[in-house]
């Protein structure tokens, strides 16, 4: 479900889960829409997300390519050390900011808006 969003707030996409399968096609159905709207700032909350398969690889790197060619802030937070790994060798320029686990949880983020993958 999608939240309100004001101008000046992240909006916080969380996967709910490994990032393969029907979770790739719920985070692309969320996310496309969302940066199709050129919102300034995107999160994706990947602290669930334990591995990835190509479906999910090949749906960051797209989502990414589209919001820098957009000129749209994507950051990938909270990635497990293994899907940091995959996306710094797939070089998937967002990686830098990723941020540890404990750097930023969604869920104490004041005034974030979140929507669920």
């Amino acid at each position: 479900m999608r939240a309100s969003e004001s101008p000046t707030l992240p909006t916080v996409l969380a996967v709910d889960g490994d990032l393969v399968d029907v979770e790739v096609t719920r985070l692309a159905e969320r996310l496309w829409p969302h940066l199709l709207t050129a919102p300034p700032e995107t999160l994706v909350d990947l602290a669930q997300a334990t591995t990835l398969d190509a479906a999910g690889l090949d749906l960051l790197v797209a989502a990414h390519t589209y919001a820098a060619h957009r000129h749209i802030s994507l950051h990938l937070i909270n990635t497990a050390p293994r899907v940091h790994r995959v996306l710094r060798t797939a070089a998937v320029s967002v990686v830098p900011a990723c941020n540890r686990r404990t750097e930023v949880n969604p869920a104490t983020r004041h005034g974030a808006a979140m929507v669920m993958a």
